[in-house]
């Protein structure tokens, strides 16, 4: 297995995880909290930058309760 192959395993990892808890969260703030300890799955993909700079865990929060409203 590749460095690259390891690094997108580690971000399917990381959003499955998310897919998970994410139900279980009542604020986009709680999730993220959730969610920050996990963030070094992300290390060396450019998801890390997404998720921390581009509003990614909202994107994900907005994509997955729109299914619910």
């Amino acid at each position: 297995m590749g460095m690259s192959s390891w690094i997108l395993d580690r971000v399917d990892e990381f959003y499955e995880l998310a897919n998970k808890k994410i139900g279980e969260c009542e604020t986009l703030d709680e999730f993220i909290f959730a969610m920050k300890p996990h963030e070094h799955m992300l290390l060396g993909s450019t998801e890390l930058e997404y998720v921390q700079d581009d509003g990614g865990y909202a994107d994900m929060w907005q994509e997955y309760w729109s299914k619910y409203y």
